[in-house]
C-alpha cells in the first residue's frame, strides 16, 4: 500500500494586520472548505497534519478537523515562511527569482534559501523519518517559497522559479511513496478546489 505526503500552500488571506495573524478572507474560507473536502477523500483518516503556526495556514486546515474528529493539527514553527527582505532597487519578485536561481543569494536584512533550510533541516528530517516509520499519510501546510524549498532540498526534486511563479492560493502537491518509502510520484493537483487565486 502506498503512502502520501501532501504539501499544501495556505488559502487566501486578508492583507491587513500583523503577518503572522492575517486571517483567511471570504474567498480563503471557501477555498479551505473545498480543500479539506478534497484532502478527506485522498488521504487516510488518521493522517498527521503539521502546519506553520501562522493563522492563515492553521485555518486552511481547520475544516478538516470538523469533517474528521480524529485529525489533530500540529503547529510547527519550522514551517514558517522564509524571511524575504525588501530592497529599494528590486521588486519582491525579482528578489525571489534571484533566490531561486542562487540558493546562497539574499538581500540585506534577509536570509538565503540555503541558510534558512540549514536552520530547519533537522526538524524537517525528523518529520520525514517519523513518516517513514509509520503507515500514516502526512500533510504539511506552509507558505509558497518554503513549500518549493521542501520539495527541492528535503525531497531532492527539481523546483525552480518558474514552478514558484505558477503556484496558486491554495496549492497542493501530492508525493506518493511505495512500501519502501521511495518516492514514486509528485503531482500538483488543485482540481475541485473553489475560488483558486493566482498571484500575478
Amino acid at each position: 500500500m502506498t503512502k502520501k505526503i501532501v504539501l499544501v500552500r495556505h488559502c487566501k488571506a486578508s492583507m491587513e494586520g500583523i503577518d503572522e495573524q492575517r486571517a483567511l478572507d471570504q474567498d480563503g474560507k471557501a477555498q479551505a472548505k473545498s480543500l479539506c473536502e478534497k484532502l478527506n477523500k485522498i488521504l487516510k483518516p488518521d493522517s498527521e497534519i503539521f502546519t506553520s503556526p501562522f493563522t492563515r495556514a492553521v485555518d486552511s486546515l481547520m475544516p478538516l478537523t470538523e469533517i474528521n474528529k480524529n485529525v489533530k493539527i500540529n503547529k510547527s514553527k519550522f514551517l514558517e515562511e522564509i524571511h524575504i527582505a525588501k530592497n529599494p532597487e528590486l521588486t519582491k519578485h525579482q528578489i525571489i527569482e534571484k533566490m531561486w536561481n542562487d540558493s546562497d543569494y539574499s538581500v540585506e536584512g534577509g536570509i538565503s534559501q540555503m541558510k534558512h533550510y540549514d536552520l530547519i533541516k533537522n526538524d524537517l528530517e525528523k518529520l520525514y523519518d517519523d513518516f517513514k516509520k509509520n503507515k500514516k499519510d502526512g500533510i504539511i501546510v506552509t507558505h509558497g517559497n518554503l513549500l518549493g524549498m521542501i520539495i527541492k532540498f528535503l525531497f531532492k526534486m527539481e523546483f525552480k522559479f518558474d514552478d514558484w511563479k505558477v503556484m496558486s492560493m491554495p496549492d497542493l502537491y501530492i508525493l506518493s511513496f511505495d512500501e519502501n518509502n521511495k518516492i514514486i510520484d509528485l503531482k500538483r493537483d488543485i482540481n475541485n478546489i473553489e475560488k483558486i487565486f493566482q498571484i500575478k
